[in-house]
């Protein structure tokens, strides 16, 4: 029998819904998002692999891993028929799941998908091994990521100037630093997702989206901030071509982390999405 997958139960009246996170970020980072969800859904998220103790990096060899670690999770819970919400690689996950086991999810709510653009998964499909070369700059850039600090307070004063927080609030960012951090037997805090692990996850984008996009066949709507660098322009219009009975939305003043500089907004969206659903 498989170990159970660990997870956030947040409560919540009404139907299950999963919120799946995104690469660096762990489920409580996103509790202003959640805690809007919770009025009219029951919440569950779970930890991905990067979050449980023992994991190695070397074990994932694509993200259709943490899809499959989604379906465990409903098969363990007993869960069927639940609205997958999911950020990043949490999008693209939820929709792996769905195709898989189309019954495990009733709709898709797909924020920021890492949806890269063919030519530049091509690349990747063709050299492999190119993607975990220090070369690459994502990759490159987490593995050399400032794992410690002495304190919270140190961690935030060294985050806050950080142009990929520039959207986020103080309340943001001090979620983060509670959230994403531990203290370790020092007292020190520290990343609770390794540098090792996220730099795992960037060195492996998922290629094969562009030949399952057309094959969503769950009610999904599409979220993209207005100012990301990550699902760009001509990859969100790509993605309406490939799934045209999709509901879209795009968020002004919102970077590629939309979801937590602008949860009430995004709420708002998914809210008004789900409620026009079949019961």
């Amino acid at each position: 029998m498989s170990a159970p997958i660990p997870f956030d139960d947040y409560g919540g009246q009404g139907p299950v819904l999963h919120f799946a996170h995104a690469n660096g970020y762990p489920p409580a980072c996103y509790r202003r998002l959640i805690a809007a969800l919770t009025d009219h859904y029951h919440v569950l998220a779970v930890h991905h692999r990067p979050l449980w103790p023992g994991s190695q990096p070397e074990e994932l060899s694509n993200w259709h891993l943490i899809g499959d670690d989604l379906l465990r999770f409903f098969d363990q819970q007993g869960l069927e028929g639940v609205i997958g919400v999911g950020h990043s690689l949490g999008a693209v996950a939820t929709m792996y799941a769905a195709l898989q086991q189309p019954e495990a999810i009733k709709a898709l709510v797909l924020i920021e998908p890492v949806f890269l653009m063919p030519a530049i998964l091509s690349i990747f499909a063709m050299q492999p091994a190119a993607t975990l070369s220090e070369d690459y700059p994502l990759v490159k850039i987490a593995r050399s990521r400032r794992n410690e600090w002495p304190s919270r307070q140190e961690a935030f004063q060294h985050f806050r100037p950080k142009r990929v927080f520039a959207h986020w609030s103080d309340e943001a960012l001090w979620d983060y630093i509670w959230h994403g951090f531990y203290k370790n037997e020092a007292g020190d805090v520290v990343l609770s997702y390794s540098p090792q692990w996220e730099a795992r996850i960037y060195a492996l984008p998922p290629t094969d989206v562009w030949e399952l996009i057309p094959r969503v066949t769950h009610p999904t709507l599409g979220l993209r901030g207005k100012e990301t660098d990550t699902l760009v322009p001509a990859a969100w219009e790509l993605w309406q071509m490939a799934q045209p009975q999709a509901t879209f939305v795009e968020i002004a003043g919102a970077s590629h982390l939309l979801p937590i500089e602008k949860p009430a907004e995004v709420a708002d969206r998914i809210l008004a999405f789900l409620d026009r659903l079949e019961p």
